[in-house]
């Protein structure tokens, strides 16, 4: 599929420029006929009928193919970055009398440098949330593996091939290659269409088009895309470091000593955490000690593990994280954290607050010592967990005028509308999120999935609530099924001085638990499951919003609740959908036991020959088993695993079936 299909490509988009020259504007190309074209925004009527005549091995083959071989990504991506040009060439004329001449579209594209590596990789970031899903590889898989089926019975080309359709059979090359490369390359391009429709280009500014392209000017400085574009959670490794960087951020349960430290034993080792002092201009960094470290210190909280996971997520994403740069704007960690809709301050006060928070971050610092995995052992020296490579500011000069020299006009400095981050993970992340590095596999797949509405949680009215989050954040993949000791998460969150303080003084307790039961409600409202075991967690002392009828909410909880609360395990689970991004991804065991046998796994087909034996529609057994009713359509498809539970379920709703 490479070589010819990525040829293709370029007489796709030399087709292109002829049809920019004759003047058929940007709406025309890209308004195509939805019925004939690829949707990665929604399922169709049309995929639902063109999935059916396929074999589902064979669909999911083709679909694991296409996600292996970077061409046909390549393919989309070039189209999309022609299609982005040529509007950027229609909308402003004076470039346009400078290329009259155009004719291959894809010429020009590639020579503004658009096509180069780098851009297609920051164009690429702008779809991921497109590309991870399953949903999307398994449409187009269907459509190409569609369209060649009908070439071969029909032996002419379909004319749902769009503009490669003006091509005579005779000008066609009689062979299976040719015909899938056709036909990948048709898909490209109306994939392409639809991501163009989908970026709205009409409502960018002439910059923002240039940034799309990569092609910004020299002195604009380049950002990465900010998180949450098209989702409300991103993946972010939870393994080590990470989890002892968040924790040693909000739990205050630091060391005294020479250089204060926060540290954790794990295996036959431990991670420390100090503080460090760092200079961007110099690349130098220095361990800050005694007193001075501790005012750095008391100043951590959840805004700052807010930065410091926004900064482990970009680092997940990337291949070599040790060697990229990752570059934000300060406007878009206010957006974010949902700052642009408070009043109280100005925007240059936001940023000079978005600043010191990225200081704080940059000032932890790591040593991991003796930490054995996949059953070997090494040392990484100290180094900062995040490099701080770049704080800056910028605004507008505002012109002065000397009363006493009314000619001499000059400037000055007005308050900063941007600041420009430039940070680099540290060495660290050399052997834990290393996806070459075997030993370092266990580490790597360890990850969860950061919401957005995590990052707005007000840490000053709602601090335990946003404290849990975050620590919880990093255990979901680590605990999946979600059962902790309140003891245990308050021990993790809160100062040591804590429990003894509530066992001492009536008022404190009752104050802590009122928190405890407001920051279970927070996290409710956010789309967390929140439940309480029945065995150990009794109603006369759960949340009023979470008891029965039959429960006086208003009764006084018993004599001596503190000991049994400080007991009883809660269940906090994330939302469903990073429940079922959880549980499409499972950590990898580099030592895993051997496993007992296990029954023949379900299929689609043999759940549906049961559900039409029975009379049952697909929403009457979601009904029954209470899962979203997508969720056992894509059982049925085969694009969703059947874990144990749910099989379980099925058999006993269904009776035996045949795997």
């Amino acid at each position: 599929m490479g070589v010819d299909s990525f040829a293709l490509a370029k007489w796709f988009l030399a087709l292109s420029g002829i049809l920019f020259r004759m003047s058929i504007s940007f709406t025309n190309v890209t308004q195509l006929d939805n019925s004939h074209s690829l949707s990665v925004l929604s399922n169709s009527d049309a995929s639902e009928l063109m999935s059916a005549s396929l074999n589902s091995a064979r669909v999911q083959a083709y679909a694991a193919k296409l996600k292996g071989d970077k061409s046909f990504l390549r393919l989309i991506l070039v189209n999309v970055a022609a299609g982005i040009n040529q509007f950027r060439l229609q909308s402003d004329h004076s470039r346009l009398e400078g290329n009259k001449d155009v004719v291959n579209l894809y010429g020009e594209t590639e020579r503004i440098g658009a096509l180069d590596k780098r851009s297609i990789q920051r164009l690429e970031r702008r779809f991921r949330s497109v590309l991870k899903t399953d949903e999307f590889w398994h449409q187009t898989a269907t459509w190409i593996l569609v369209h060649l089926d009908q070439w071969q019975q029909e032996s002419r080309m379909p004319s749902e091939l769009g503009v490669l359709s003006i091509m005579s059979e005779r000008d066609m090359i009689d062979s299976d290659k040719w015909r899938e490369s056709s036909v990948t390359s048709a898909c490209a391009w109306h994939t392409a269409s639809q991501w163009l429709r989908h970026l709205n280009l009409p409502t960018y500014g002439a910059s923002e088009i240039d940034k799309l392209l990569g092609i910004e000017t020299v002195d604009s400085e380049e950002t990465r895309e900010p998180l949450f574009q098209d989702a409300d959670i991103e993946r972010v490794a939870t393994g080590y470091p990470i989890l002892t960087g968040a924790q040693a951020l909000i739990n205050s349960q630091w060391e005294n000593g020479e250089y204060p430290y926060w540290k954790k034993l794990v295996g036959g080792g431990f991670i420390q955490h100090n503080i460090v002092r760092q200079s961007p201009s110099s690349q130098q960094m220095e361990l800050v000690p005694g007193q001075a470290a501790w005012e750095i210190i008391k100043n951590f909280g959840p805004e700052a593990a807010y930065v410091f996971l926004i900064f482990a997520s970009y680092a997940t994403d990337s291949e070599e994280p040790w060697a990229d740069q990752i570059r934000l704007q300060g406007t878009d960690l206010i957006r974010l954290f949902g700052w642009d809709k408070r009043t109280d301050i100005t925007i240059a006060q936001k940023l000079k607050k978005i600043g010191s928070l990225v200081e704080l971050v940059c000032s932890l610092a790591v040593l991991v010592s003796n930490i054995n995995i996949g059953e070997k052992r090494y040392n990484v020296e100290r180094g900062a967990m995040w490099i701080l490579e770049g704080l800056g500011y910028s605004g507008q000069l505002a012109l002065t005028v000397n009363a006493n020299r009314s000619g001499s006009p000059s400037y000055e400095p007005g308050e900063p509308d941007e600041l420009y981050i430039k940070v680099r993970p540290g060495i660290w992340t050399e052997k834990f999120l290393n996806a070459s590095d075997v030993s370092a596999k266990e580490a790597l797949f360890q990850y969860g999935y950061l919401a957005k509405s995590t990052l707005q949680i007000n840490p000053y009215r709602q601090r335990l609530a946003s404290k849990l989050a975050i620590f919880l954040t990093i255990m979901s993949r680590i605990r999946e099924e979600g059962r902790y000791e309140v003891r245990t998460l308050l021990e993790r969150l809160e100062p040591t001085e804590l429990l003894e303080e509530i066992r001492e003084n009536r008022v404190r307790r009752t104050k802590v638990i009122n928190q405890w039961d407001s920051a279970l409600l927070t996290l409710k409202e956010l789309g967390w499951e929140i439940g309480f075991d029945p065995a150990t967690y009794p109603e006369s002392i759960r949340p009023a919003w979470a008891v029965s009828d039959e429960v006086d909410a208003t009764s006084y909880r018993p004599r001596n609740w503190l000991a049994t609360w400080l007991k009883a395990i809660v269940i906090i689970k994330p939302s469903e959908k990073i429940q079922e991004k959880l549980e499409d991804h499972s950590p990898v065991a580099l030592k895993a036991p051997p496993a007992p046998a296990q029954p023949p796994a379900l299929t689609g087909e043999a759940i549906q020959a049961a559900l039409d034996a029975k009379g049952m529609t697909k929403a009457e057994l979601a009904d029954k088993l209470n899962v979203d009713r997508s969720l056992v359509t894509r059982w049925l498809k085969g694009q969703r695993k059947i874990q144990p539970k749910h099989q379980a379920e099925i058999k006993l709703i269904l009776g035996d079936l045949e795997s």
